[in-house]
């Protein structure tokens, strides 16, 4: 039976980081689009490492000749995404070496955490526009400058997330032997410990280099910021701490106190932190949302899990 938990854990790890992983926002994306005889293709370049010289290849199907030419529109420095396009500088594109109707741009990057914008028009003699190619909802392509990060931090942070994610999933099974009626409490209890443990660490000692050498900064969940995938790891590690915190007479065998649930109670957290996972990591790795919503939806989170706590330490103390 333990062996079958391992696997199921295993299985579940991969598959979650699988879907997370193909669902970030920073990934490369294909897109078409066919406009007055010209059909483009293009797997889509999101970022390139500071201060080097990155590629940017599509395919465009179509009449290409001296009087009508690929270029690539790119937004100054400073301006914004919604700057107006007419003002982007022009880029002519040069044709790739072996693949037929390939052209590319090749642009460099600048200090870590900056961006440009950029879209691409095929342009008569006259530099009239034949054919523009953007986004689907109109808005051009970003591309954002990272700095490269050790790739001892990056293994370790990549480790300590996995096992943040296995153990999770270790926790939820043994929760259901609680649901059912059963009464001990260690084995999640355990397994919830190390989580919490492995998400502190990937979160915050490694997850705060990574960020520092990628863009630049430290730490931008709240209250220090709005940043959505350093909130996603706050959010998740709260609800870790409390289960921890719940089970903590189960840890210290009554030691520091008693546990502030039922066994049937803990278990329903323990697969409340498996929930908590698989949401927070369905949301798409990169995505931002306002500050506002940011700020209203971590603290009324961080007051629900505070609440459940308090009201657990309630409890015990009557008992």
């Amino acid at each position: 039976m333990k062996a079958l938990r391992i696997v199921i854990a295993v299985i579940l790890t991969i598959a979650l980081l699988y879907i997370a992983r193909n669902n970030s926002r920073g990934r490369p994306e294909y897109f078409s689009h066919n406009e007055n005889g010209y059909t483009f293709e293009y797997n889509s370049v999101p970022k390139g490492l500071e201060f080097e010289r990155t590629k940017i290849p599509l395919t465009i199907e179509g009449d290409i000749n001296e009087n009508a030419w690929p270029m690539l529109r790119r937004s100054r420095p400073g301006q914004i995404r919604g700057a107006d396009p007419a003002t982007f500088d022009i880029m002519p594109m040069s044709p790739c070496d072996t693949a037929a109707n390939c052209y590319f741009a090749e642009v460099t990057a600048g200090a870590r955490n900056g961006r440009f914008y950029y879209y691409i028009e095929v342009v008569d003699s006259t530099g009239a526009a034949l054919a523009t190619f953007t986004q689907p909802d109109g808005s051009p392509f970003m591309f954002r400058f990272i700095g490269a990060v050790p790739s001892a931090i990056t293994l370790t942070h990549i480790v300590l997330i996995f096992a943040t994610v296995f153990f999770i999933s270790m926790a939820a099974m043994h929760a259901l032997a609680l649901i059912k009626g059963g009464t001990d409490v260690m084995p999640m209890a355990k397994y919830s410990l190390l989580a919490a443990v492995c998400a502190f660490l990937g979160g915050y000692p490694f997850g705060i280099p990574m960020n520092w050498y990628a863009f630049g900064g430290t730490w931008e969940g709240v209250p220090f910021g709005t940043d959505a995938t350093d909130n996603k790891t706050q959010l998740l590690f709260v609800y870790l701490l409390f289960v921890t915190l719940a089970t903590l007479g189960t840890l210290t065998k009554n030691k520091w106190g008693k546990d502030l649930y039922s066994p049937k109670a803990l278990g329903w957290f323990a697969i409340g932190s498996f929930a908590v996972m698989w949401f927070i990591y369905l949301i798409p790795h990169s995505i931002q949302f306002s500050p506002t919503l940011t700020y209203a939806f971590c603290y009324s989170w961080i007051g629900v899990v505070f609440l459940l706590y308090l009201i657990g330490r309630l409890r015990s103390a009557r008992a």
